[in-house]
């Protein structure tokens, strides 16, 4: 009780306010996500579908609903509804399908593969237009220029056709590369520019306007499966291997950045719709998101199988995927439907006499010229705070105990440590009051944030109730589980010691 007026007193005299109990915070473990890691995992799987082959080709078409075709075996189909509905199959092909693109306004799609053939087909009847001859073997790539009256193919007899869509014929073959061309891809700022990969290791970049042989070629050092050119033209991407380069066009085709980032080769890439994320699938089951300002991995996604083809819808809210057992799984973001009413009504302030209405301007920042009005808040105390504050040590522990929060009775204890009142706190306990701190250190004694806090508590328990050991059954029973929990600790600790020698061994053997 002395002591206790002691400290009183002494508190009373600095004259300060109570300073609230801080709570230790535990370092993390774990890296909390970031807002884009929070953006890509709300995407969901919504729809999954087995098809007859492997699906070899995802695109989707670039007007709203945004429909998606895939091509696996002899046919093409058409997805839409996030891939819950099948809207069309087109059938019209004798041999493996390869490629498929729809045109710019999503009326029309090219399809080609084994047959040699490019065909043209109306979307919305699934009618066969056209069928472009030219090329001597399988089509892998074909897409629409944005004239929306020619397009561009390629294939294993290593040329590059430019197709008239409406007269049928090719009015160019670009020749240049010496081994299968596996990929296209046209320049946004300039539809006349396009890139054509090939399993020669070289990407050549064509000039329809000019014909004739390649304005720029580049050495990605694999066989090229993908590339892309990314918005405003001036920087490309290309995928071979394992590996995706990237390469400055206006620069000369000078070398940025290279990256490995997957375990096996890469088969796919796509940009998201607001040009900001680059997208790549490969062989080793993942999907790989990535920043276009550092090229840094952003987000990555798991898939069962090989991945063969990938797309991402132009508003960005769904992700198709086509793997090399035939299945395709479909993403999508959630989004809630809301009605031009609603919105309108969103737009409207709050109502007069609503709880809205009397929070209206809490937001609103204060300019550089008004008057600041400081509004002193009064300070809210925990219950273990107000006790502590009272100096009431035995109660302030108790209240810090029913919290059954493991920080919140540590930083009483150790507050306790500090004014020296851990005695006053324990001593003159009834079994009924004993037996929660027993239990607590029971608990917490072996965990590594508080073992060296609850050890010296523990002694001070031993210390004040020793003469009583034999007169209660239960503080006996906790007093056998402390000892145990101690022992047990102690054997873990020699335990790592031993293996913490052993490595050191290893290490120093192997140096």
């Amino acid at each position: 009780e002395e002591g206790d007026s002691d400290g009183k007193m002494d508190w009373e005299e600095t004259g300060g306010a109570y300073k609230r109990l801080e709570l230790p915070r535990k370092p993390k473990t774990l890296e909390s996500a970031t807002p884009e890691q929070k953006y890509w995992r709300r995407f969901k799987t919504s729809a999954v579908t087995k098809a007859y082959a492997a699906v070899h080709c995802v695109a989707f078409s670039p007007t709203s609903p945004f429909d998606f075709l895939t091509t696996n075996s002899t046919r093409v189909q058409i997805y839409g509804n996030k891939g819950k509905t099948l809207k069309r199959t087109i059938s019209r092909f004798k041999d493996v399908v390869y490629t498929a693109s729809f045109r710019g306004d999503g009326r029309l799609l090219v399809a080609g593969g084994e047959e040699k053939d490019l065909k043209v087909f109306d979307t919305g009847t699934g009618t066969m237009l056209r069928m472009l001859k030219g090329h001597s073997r399988a089509v892998h790539t074909c897409h629409f220029s944005d004239d929306k009256v020619h397009l561009m193919s390629g294939g294993d007899d290593a040329t590059v056709r430019f197709w008239d869509v409406s007269a049928g014929d090719a009015t160019l073959t670009l020749e240049g590369h010496t081994d299968h061309v596996r990929c296209l891809a046209s320049n946004p700022a300039s539809p006349d520019v396009w890139a054509s990969g090939s399993y020669d290791h070289t990407v050549r970049l064509w000039d329809v306007r000019t014909g004739g042989a390649s304005v720029m070629s580049v050495n990605h050092g694999q066989p090229v499966q993908a590339a892309l050119i990314l918005p405003g033209g001036g920087v490309m991407v290309t995928a071979g291997g394992n590996t995706m380069c990237v390469w400055d066009l206006l620069g000369g085709g000078r070398l940025l950045q290279t990256m490995c980032n997957h375990s096996k080769p890469i088969t796919c890439l796509a940009m998201d719709g607001e040009g900001g994320r680059l997208l790549s699938g490969s062989l080793d089951h993942h999907l790989k998101v990535y920043d276009v300002q550092e090229y840094k991995v952003r987000f990555s996604m798991d898939y069962t199988q090989p991945i063969l083809a990938m797309g991402i819808s132009p508003d960005r809210n769904t992700i198709a995927v086509g793997m090399a057992d035939g299945l395709l799984n479909v993403r999508s973001r959630p989004l809630k439907d809301v009605t031009p009413e609603q919105l309108i009504k969103a737009k409207r302030g709050p109502k007069a006499g609503t709880f809205h209405y009397f929070l209206r301007g809490q937001s609103t920042q204060a300019d550089e010229d008004d008057y600041r009005v400081e509004r002193v808040r009064k300070q809210r105390l925990a219950p273990y705070d107000k006790l502590l504050k009272a100096f009431n040590y035995g109660a302030a522990l108790d209240a810090a105990l029913a919290t059954t929060q493991a920080q919140i009775v540590a930083s009483v204890l150790q507050e306790l440590f500090v004014r020296d009142a851990v005695r006053l706190a324990l001593s003159g306990r009834d079994d009924a009051e004993l037996v929660p701190v027993l239990k607590f250190l029971c608990k917490h004694v072996s965990d590594s944030n508080y073992t060296a806090l609850l050890t010296d508590t523990s002694m001070v328990v031993l210390d004040l109730y020793t003469v009583i050991i034999g007169r209660s059954e239960i503080v006996d029973e906790l007093l056998v589980k402390l000892r145990w929990r101690v022992h047990e600790q102690l054997a873990l600790d020699a335990e790592l010691l031993r293996l913490q020698g052993s490595l050191e061994t290893i290490l120093a053997s192997s140096i």
